[in-house]
């Protein structure tokens, strides 16, 4: 039981470990170094708070649909961005960092290399974004 336990708690502590962390400064200037903010709470939460600068709505309902399925051209018809490749940096957003690590684990199952949790969300860019 407690050789069980144990691995489950090594497991959580490689994936934590492994897990990239973006801060609200690296979210602010992610347009300007090139990297994809995606979003991916519902568009109805964007509607009643607002969305991050620059970032792309992608539910993650539908992300791993999109990340798979879709073509490049159907990507940047639908999103107005570049679908990114493997190695593409991108970060990752939601409401307070639930979501979005989900969405992290989600995409890097698919192969994405340079994909970051922002863990203090909507949450925190909006506390942030008022004290500047």
């Amino acid at each position: 039981m407690l050789s069980a336990s144990f691995n489950r708690l090594v497991r959580l502590q490689n994936r934590v470990m492994s897990t990239l962390v973006s801060t609200f400064q690296d979210v602010r200037s992610a347009k300007s170094k090139n990297i994809l903010v995606i979003d991916v709470r519902e568009p109805q939460e964007l509607q009643e708070t607002g969305q991050i600068e620059g970032s792309v709505n992608i539910p993650v309902d539908v992300l791993e649909q999109v990340f798979s399925n879709f073509s490049t051209e159907k990507f940047k018809s639908v999103y107005g961005e570049n679908k990114p490749d493997f190695d593409t940096p991108m970060i990752v957003s939601c409401r307070s960092g639930k979501r979005s690590l989900l969405s992290q684990d989600i995409l890097k199952k698919l192969g994405y290399k340079n994909v970051s949790n922002y863990s203090g969300g909507w949450l925190d860019w909006e506390k942030n974004i008022n004290q500047n």
